[in-house]
Order: C-alpha cells, then structure tokens, then sequence
C-alpha cells in the first residue's frame, strides 16, 4: 500500500454490506491485518456482532447503520468515518444484491434500487473518499465486481448491468484518479455461497409459485444450474483473502479474478461471435435460441 502523508502508521478502511458474506469476511481479514474499520451495512444487529469479534481480537471497528439505496444515508455514513478516522486509506465497495426475475416482472422503483444499491452508493462513496485520499497522496479502492457483468445471464438482466457499470466505472476511474496515487482494482468473483442466491430465490418465491408465469421454467432450470455451480463454491473467506492482496500489493493489478477459472470462462466466451455465444448460452440456461 502507498505510504500515506499523514503522520501516522494507521491504515483505516471502508467496507460496505459488511454484515455478511464477502464484506463481513474482508472486514475480519482487514482488521486482523490491523486496519481500523468502518463497517457499512443495514443490519445494526448483525454489525454490533461483528464490531464486538473484531474488538475482542484486539482490533478496531465502527458499526454505521445505513440503507445505501439512500442517498442521504450514504452520505452520513461516508462523513462519519471520515470524521471518525481522519484518513481513509482504502475503500471496498461489496454491497449488492441481486434479484431473480424477468425485466418485464421489475418496477421502475424496483430498478432504481438496485441501481442505488449496487452502483450508484459505490460511486457516491468514491466521490466522499477521493478529496481525503487526493490530500493525503495516496489510496486505495477495490470494487467488487461479478463475472454476471462479463457473462450474460436471463433473469438477471438488473444486476448484470450494475455490474457493467461497476467494471466500466473503475476502469475509468484508475485513468482519473492516477495523478494523485490513487489506485483502483476490480476483483471478480465466480460463484460464492453467501445468501445471495437464497435471497434471489426467496425475493422471487411468488413468481415460481405462479403457474401464469411465462418465466417459471427457467427460473427453476437456472436454480438447477446454481445448485450445481455451488457443488464446489468459492467462500466468503476465499474472496476476502483476494480483496486483501489487491488492497495491499505495491503494484495491484487491475483485475482479480477468482477463482482462476472464471478469468479462463469468461476470456474464451468473450473471444465468440455474438450468435455462436448465444448458441453457446443458450444450452447451458437450457432456453431454446431461434
């Protein structure tokens, strides 16, 4: 990590959906590598838990309750850990989710919250931690992204695009925020057991459960496939210890795949023509192509 101009060794970190999942595990792995953290996330109860663990082993951790779909919660909860830590040396921006329907089954509103959630808070936070970094002549940001924003997928379509604007944002932001050493990395995970997919599948219970809906068979035929991708899963614990390597190298890359095998997948699928890829695709989310 660059030195940082303060006066100080501290290392300070950011982390948000920190209640579980990736972010409750980059938290752990961050403050056993003596980062004090701001812990980002709706689930007071869940956060409290976790600030106890990481004091107990000696550590530092602020528990900020925000609902990041808000735009004024995000802005709190930047400004208090930066009024709390007086530096931030690293941002992680993990918080997403992702919900399992067809475009036509989404709201307008429905949308424009998993836009806020999962991309738009993450550019708000950005834009809160960069004057803070540009002063101290150093930073570092990590995003998590998803092999869904490289590998097109049906009834996923919301959360692809989040995740396309996620890996777009921070390749551009690398180019715009290099002049003041701030350094920017993208890790992308292939398939992780954390309850996102149970809380896909549960957000979407009505709709399976809807004998009208055009769209039930594949939803249960991509049920299948995740059932069968999470038969050897990446953990929580795996991508957490990437976060920490792309967090911490003097040079980081600009991306991190995880495991190796998604950067193979999704490099050969990008190299097929548009059709062949959808034939391709297809077979493999068993939807028929004309």
């Amino acid at each position: 990590m660059p030195k940082s101009t303060t006066t100080t060794n501290r290392r300070t970190a950011i982390v948000t959906g920190a209640s579980s999942g990736i972010g409750e595990a980059t938290a752990r792995v961050l403050a056993a590598e003596g980062y004090e953290v701001a812990l980002i996330a709706r689930r007071a109860e869940r956060l409290d838990m976790l600030t106890k663990e990481i004091e107990e082993a000696g550590g530092r951790a602020l528990p900020i309750v925000a609902d990041l779909a808000d735009e004024e919660a995000t802005d709190h909860a930047a400004r208090l850990a930066l009024e709390s830590f007086g530096q931030i040396d690293l941002l992680v921006n993990n918080a997403g989710y992702s919900p399992g329907a067809a475009i036509e089954q989404f709201t307008r509103s429905q949308l424009r919250h998993i836009f806020d959630v999962n991309l738009f808070a993450a550019l708000q936070m950005i834009g809160a931690v960069t004057p803070v970094m540009r002063r101290q002549g150093s930073g570092r940001i990590v995003n998590v992204g998803s092999v869904a924003g490289m590998i097109p997928a049906p009834l996923a379509i919301p959360y692809g695009a989040t995740k396309v604007g996620m890996h777009a944002a921070t390749d551009a932001l690398r180019l715009e925020l290099a002049p003041w050493g701030i350094r920017l990395a993208l890790v992308i995970p292939g398939f992780v057991d954390t309850a996102v997919f149970d809380n896909a599948r549960e957000g979407a219970q009505h709709l399976r459960e809807d004998p009208t809906n055009p769209y039930r068979q594949t939803m249960f035929d991509l049920d299948e496939l995740a059932k069968k991708n999470l038969k050897n899963p990446l953990s929580p614990e795996d991508v957490a210890a990437v976060i920490l390597r792309a967090a911490t190298a003097r040079r980081p890359k600009e991306r991190y795949f995880t495991p190796l095998s998604a950067r193979v997948q999704t490099g050969l699928l990008g190299m097929l023509p548009s059709r062949m890829l959808d034939s391709v695709l297809g077979r493999v989310y068993g939807i028929k192509m004309p």
